[in-house]
């Protein structure tokens, strides 16, 4: 009935029907239909029937499918959306999403479009995943301009050896952050009933990801908090890493997680210790592997982010620096530690100027209006924000981790 070609047909109907819709618009020449529908393979044997008599359907053509099971596709760049949530801006930037849930193409979407900062090239749901999968996504991203960081949600693999040479091949060129769930026994049962995946070894799988370069995470706060690094963030030549905090303690917890994470703390050159001892007072010294900004503050205030983040940027034994932000309102303008968040911004940019292959993360926290304030204000900046140290640590982590996998790549370096 439609005169015009069709490309792409979006499926959101009762599973039994779906079959003889396939047949349609195999008929019709369609090229893709995303199948939203559930009720398949997830469901039992007779969903699996009605998958299978799809997916032949679909093939006698070369009809391809993503789904079912799933809310889709979503392209920045386009504007076309599959999902049928009510996304009406979506921020372009660099991050791409393969998951096998529809929640990425759904209320995660609204979530990120809402709160996040770093933007998206695309979103791809593959539900099921009874025909496109993982493997031929990351072929297609590993060349896609828009795509800097590809983030991949999944319960199982299809094809392990594919998969593998498909991660092989894109890890040199991008990073990829993968979250697999069922890696428990109980896990492994719930997504064999969500999507109708078989999780397999999670050890195995863990290894592959160690052999393709590829970051796996346990949770999605931890997968956002490495996008938002990766996303925001040079990749650092090394893994020296200094704290800057206005509390000891901070300093002392945060060196902790440096050196759990894999990382160093970074040794500060003696020019560098020299220039910071000039901001201290009479009263108290630097240290070589970290920064207790609380006496700068006494001595020189608002001025203490731009001093002590110069000196830190030129000093070549850093290679990534995190740094704990105190957010107060301005009836606390009379305090050593209130900074105007302009300020602190440009604190920070000045900083990526001078070092613009360091990373640099923050770690906001105070009053609480302000610290919504102060983090919105650094990241539209691209200066990425976490709730505390330990999160922003973990996060300069994988950033490290992909630089030595990549270093390790490009061999040895000649003299």
């Amino acid at each position: 009935e439609i005169p015009d070609d069709v490309e792409t047909a979006i499926v959101s109907i009762p599973a039994p029907i779906v079959p003889q819709v396939m047949r349609e618009c195999a008929k019709k020449g369609v090229k893709l239909a995303v199948v939203i529908s559930s009720g398949f393979r997830e469901a039992g044997e007779a969903g699996e029937k009605y998958e299978q008599e799809m997916l032949e359907a679909a093939r006698a053509s070369g009809l391809r499918i993503v789904g079912p099971n799933t809310t889709g596709i979503v392209c920045a760049s386009t504007r076309f959306t599959t999902t049928f949530l009510p996304v009406t801006h979506v921020k372009q930037g660099p991050v791409t999403f393969i998951a096998q849930t529809g929640v990425f193409a759904g209320v995660l979407l609204l979530h990120i479009i809402t709160s996040e900062h770093f933007g998206l090239a695309k979103v791809i749901g593959l539900g099921n995943k009874c025909d496109v999968e993982d493997a031929e996504l990351l072929e297609y991203l590993k060349d896609d301009p828009e795509t800097g960081v590809i983030a991949i949600y999944m319960e199982g693999v299809r094809d392990g050896r594919r998969f593998l040479e498909a991660l092989k091949r894109t890890t040199p060129k991008k990073p990829v952050i993968i979250l697999k769930s069922g890696r428990t026994e109980w896990g492994a049962k719930i997504a064999l009933s969500h999507t109708g995946s078989l999780a397999g070894r999670d050890e195995i799988f863990d290894a592959v990801c160690r052999q393709a370069g590829a970051i796996r995470v346990k949770d999605f706060e931890e997968l956002l908090d490495y996008i938002k690094a990766f996303a925001m963030q040079p990749i650092p030549d090394g893994d020296k890493v200094i704290v800057v905090s206005y509390s000891g303690a901070g300093c002392v917890t945060a060196v902790d997680h440096i050196a759990e994470y894999g990382m160093t703390p970074a040794t500060l050159s003696d020019e560098t210790l020299e220039e910071l001892r000039r901001l201290y007072p009479p009263w108290a010294r630097p240290s070589r592997h970290h920064v207790d900004a609380e006496p700068i503050f006494e001595s020189i205030g608002p001025e203490t982010y731009s001093r002590v983040l110069d000196i830190l940027a030129r000093d070549e034994n850093v290679d990534a620096v995190v740094v704990d932000v105190i957010a107060l309102t301005e009836e606390h303008s009379t305090s050593v530690f209130y900074v105007e968040k302009d300020r602190l911004v440009d604190a920070f940019l000045q900083a990526r100027k001078l070092a613009p292959r360091k990373p640099l993360l923050a770690v906001v926290n105070g009053e609480k209006k302000m610290v919504g304030e102060y983090w919105d204000a650094l990241e539209e900046a691209g200066i990425p924000v976490y709730p505390s140290l330990p999160r922003a640590v973990r996060a300069i982590s994988a950033l490290c981790r992909y630089s030595r996998f990549r270093r390790r790549l490009a061999g040895p370096t000649r003299p």
